[in-house]
């Protein structure tokens, strides 16, 4: 079986820690006498219960971090990251601990979120029909987001194969209990990725239909689900898909909306003051006193003042005729910003300044700008204006307004292919070190500095403690 049943108890007593009254302690019943039953007896107690399914997504083997740090560690810019074993090198093995935690840590996220699921549904009329629907919508949104990341650590894209019939996860949708946890039949074979794409695609849908639109605190419009939110994983989903008119139409949806928009400095969603705001459509919240400890949180690992476990050289020597020296993600977040740096000295990300309180970034206004950017560009049959509009949006942003850097125009382009490769750099640009950079080369079929697109060393080894306890699971190939 998967770890999931293992840590059914932990995740349980994480559900249980959430769903705690506040009352003084002289008088609280001891955690030992509160049931699952009483976790989903009242309205106050479902809320908090579902607040814990975001303490949940701080799992700090996934993602309160991990998940994104190993698509960047694995691209061309990063520096290879010795902190993280044989992942940057691509030389794990079946046994590999990063694989097997990151297995783990996904699966422990998506038992909580299975859990509430469950027990929201065997305890109606407890709360008002909007929050129930809301608090469900709230739930598919964190199984969605972590399956996206699971099937594209532990197999390769989805259009390796034609019809995207190759071996993704196995599809967890259910939280066992003491009574079936050990059952044959959680025993869960590897769906396939079609079939595991569909599962993210309906719940990004089911969420989209049952979230706000906003909340009224800027913590909340950040920090919990929203449609938005759910609209641009599902962009993204269609661009991972190739559904191009897809993801620039539900793109254009979070763009026409008009309740998100770019910070004036590409610095802004990343300064600890400014976390909430506009252009962050979603992030994993984090705090010094709630996080994922010092071995583990992103900001740990990118700052330089902090563990320094990875450095992006590669990305900071990015010709200055593509990057240019005065580019802002470059003189605002790169420490050292200097061009050409030299050859002994290590360069580091700012977008992680702030240590173990720094938010985890899931998607961003300036993701959805350029998704649907790549959609549009995908499917114009000639050099699509209303995409270069958007990328230039982007782009302008980040370079001050002076005639060395003009904006592009169509002129700019000797064909469609080319303005899709100068959304895909501006993606490289404007989304570094934010777990996108691997992904858009092995969705294209490119290869990364290290390794080439399509080896079987290319993604996750499946763990092999979970082969031995799951006789219908199989191995990756290469492992």
């Amino acid at each position: 079986m998967t770890h999931i049943s293992k840590l059914r108890l932990a995740a349980f007593c994480a559900v249980l820690l959430a769903s705690g009254t506040g009352c003084d302690v002289l008088t609280q019943d001891p955690p030992t006498a509160l049931t699952q039953e009483d976790a989903f007896a009242n309205a106050d107690r479902i809320s908090k219960s579902a607040i814990g399914m975001y303490n949940g997504l701080q799992d700090l083997e996934f993602l309160g971090g991990r998940a994104l740090i190993y698509s960047d560690i694995r691209s061309d810019d990063t520096n290879p990251a010795g902190f993280f074993g044989n992942v940057s090198t691509f030389n794990q093995l079946a046994n590999d601990g990063t694989a097997a935690n990151a297995w783990t840590g996904g699966y422990r996220t998506l038992y909580a979120a299975n859990y509430f699921l469950q027990q929201i549904a065997k305890n109606p009329g407890r709360t008002t029909p909007a929050l129930e629907a809301q608090y469900t919508g709230e739930a598919k949104f964190i199984r969605a987001l972590v399956n996206f990341h699971l099937v594209n650590l532990f197999a390769q894209p989805y259009n390796f194969t034609t019809d995207a019939s190759h071996l993704g996860i196995p599809i967890q949708l259910t939280a066992p209990d003491a009574s079936n946890a050990f059952d044959a039949s959680q025993n869960l074979s590897r769906g396939t990725v079609r079939q595991v794409y569909t599962q993210i695609e309906q719940d990004l849908n089911d969420a989209i239909t049952a979230l706000p639109e906003t909340y009224s605190t800027a913590y909340d419009r950040t920090a919990r689900a929203t449609k938005d939110a759910a609209r641009a994983l599902l962009s993204r989903v269609y661009l991972y898909k190739g559904q191009y008119a897809d993801a620039a139409s539900m793109a254009n949806t979070v763009i026409t909306g008009g309740r998100r928009s770019l910070s004036a400095s590409p610095a802004v969603p990343f300064t600890a003051a400014t976390y909430s705001n506009p252009e962050s459509i979603f992030s994993v919240a984090m705090n010094l006193s709630d996080n994922p400890n010092t071995n583990n949180a992103i900001g740990q690992h990118y700052g330089r003042q902090r563990r320094a476990d990875i450095s992006v050289t590669p990305y900071a020597r990015i010709d200055t005729t593509q990057f240019r020296s005065k580019d802002r993600r470059r003189t605002l977040l790169l420490d050292p910003p200097t061009y050409p740096a030299t050859a002994t000295t290590n360069i580091y990300t700012l977008k992680y300044n702030n240590g173990s309180a720094d938010y985890v970034p899931i998607v961003r206004f300036s993701e959805v700008l350029l998704n649907r950017a790549e959609g549009l560009a995908q499917t114009d049959a000639g050099i699509s204006a209303d995409a270069i509009t958007l990328l230039n949006q982007v782009r302008r942003r980040s370079l001050p307004n002076i005639p060395a850097y003009p904006n592009y125009s169509v002129a700019s382009f000797t064909n469609k292919q080319a303005l899709i490769d100068a959304i895909l750099f501006e993606r490289r640009l404007e989304l570094a070190f934010e777990g996108h950079r691997y992904y858009d080369l092995m969705r294209y079929k490119r290869n990364s500095s290290r390794i080439n697109y399509g080896e079987d060393k290319a993604i996750f080894p499946i763990p092999n403690v979970d082969l031995l306890q799951n006789p219908n699971l199989v191995p990756n190939p290469g492992y």
